[in-house]
């Protein structure tokens, strides 16, 4: 298991503080190392390059020990040799599942460095007694084929990692290019079709400006409430252009609801605080949406009762919020359970965190048939509801939180 890293400061020409995705070289470095397990983060600086240390300080993200050395002489860092160090430099930025993949296929004695795009290692799994060449290699600014401790065998090439994202930085290279490419590796798995092909497609460039500003993820995951909400009250009036307003400002909220995980995973402000708020806003956007749709329609007069549809597409919403929230927490639980009930969960959390429902509002709202929407998913949202709670009781998830009250003395 990889618990430490050694990160080399390199002379390769691009400052260890050059800003990317928002954060400098050096503190994406150290976090990348920590993401991918380290708990220990050596840095190696050469003697031109001092005072680095406060760029690190007073930033509770940075949680590993980090310790500073100096080339010459150099650092020999506490690295057992059946354990694994994870060595790179400061300009080399890729992914931690990379790293997390390297360490699946680590053993004692054996060195592995993965490939960037134009096959030449530019990060080592080794262990102690390489480490030293190495640094001295990297801080001069060269890459670890130059080292003589490197074998032709010991290096995995790309195709065998997977397609993970993995670039080495020179004077030379195209940041804005590196950054696109960055946000187009943090795919995630349960995007719906419309997130994939069209939302992600707008939410990555206003990302990249957005991780330049101070505006932290839960900040982005109110403004996207706040939009939908207005969006939400341009549906009150009826008629024909408040409802498609209406739409295209929930549309917009769903794209900055895209981004706030992007920066989260880009500027590692990932947070249980901003996973819960998330989804509160996102449910809170849904019934406001509900609402402001059900009145439109009522004004309108397109469908009798369209108050009551409303009512039960909200109670809908308002009942699938705890329910989501239980199958969320007892994740893990499905996961060593790994019953059919465990699978369909799955397959129903990802149906209802795509945000693909958003492009059925702007069609009915565009060819004025947002009654047929009401119908459908007042009646959707039912269904919804009592299945997962049936799969939620045949999982047993519900003793679990019974079980979880009782040791809480509850």
């Amino acid at each position: 298991m990889m618990e430490t890293a050694v990160i080399v400061v390199s002379g390769g020409g691009v400052s260890p503080l050059t800003q990317f995705g928002g954060l400098s070289l050096l503190k994406r470095a150290v976090l990348t190392a920590q993401k991918a397990g380290a708990t220990t983060c050596y840095l190696v600086t050469p003697p031109d390059q001092q005072g680095l240390q406060p760029e690190l300080q007073n930033d509770p993200r940075v949680t590993s020990r980090v310790v500073w050395g100096h080339l010459p002489p150099g650092i020999m860092p506490a690295v057992e040799p059946e354990n694994s160090c994870l060595v790179f430099a400061t300009d080399t930025v890729f992914r931690h599942p990379l790293a997390l993949e390297l360490s699946q296929q680590a053993a004692p004695g054996r060195t592995l460095a993965a490939t960037d795009v134009d096959g030449v290692p530019v990060l080592a799994l080794t262990d102690g007694s390489r480490i030293p060449s190495m640094c001295a290699e990297l801080a001069q600014g060269k890459s670890l084929p130059e080292t003589t401790v490197l074998a032709q065998s010991e290096k995995v090439q790309a195709g065998s990692i997977g397609n993970h994202f993995v670039y080495r930085l020179t004077r030379g290279s195209h940041l804005a290019g590196v950054e696109q490419a960055l946000l187009l590796s943090l795919e995630n798995p349960r995007d719906g079709q419309v997130d994939a092909h069209f939302n992600r497609k707008l939410s990555r460039p206003l990302t990249r400006w957005l991780v330049r500003t101070p505006l932290s993820p839960n900040q982005i995951t109110v403004l996207a409430c706040a939009v939908g909400l207005l969006g939400a009250l341009c549906f009150v009036p009826g008629g024909y252009w408040g409802p498609v307003l209406g739409a295209l400002l929930l549309q917009f909220a769903v794209v900055l609801d895209c981004c706030d995980g992007e920066v989260a995973r880009v500027k590692f402000m990932e947070s249980p605080l901003g996973d819960w708020l998330d989804i509160v806003c996102d449910t809170v956007v849904s019934i406001a949406i509900f609402l402001g749709l059900g009145v439109a329609v009522w004004r309108n007069g397109a469908v009798n009762h369209a108050l009551v549809l409303a009512g039960v597409l909200v109670l809908g919403g308002v009942l699938a919020f705890p329910l989501v929230t239980l199958a969320e927490k007892t994740e893990e639980l499905g996961n060593r359970r790994n019953g059919w009930e465990d699978g369909l969960i799955k397959k129903l959390l990802a149906s209802l965190t795509t945000r693909d429902f958003s492009v059925l509002i702007v069609a009915s709202a565009v060819t004025g048939q947002l009654g047929w929407f009401l119908w459908g998913a007042a009646i959707g949202a039912q269904v919804f509801c009592l299945f997962l709670a049936w799969l939620l009781f045949r999982a047993g998830r519900f003793a679990w939180v019974r079980r979880d009250w009782e040791r809480k003395g509850i």
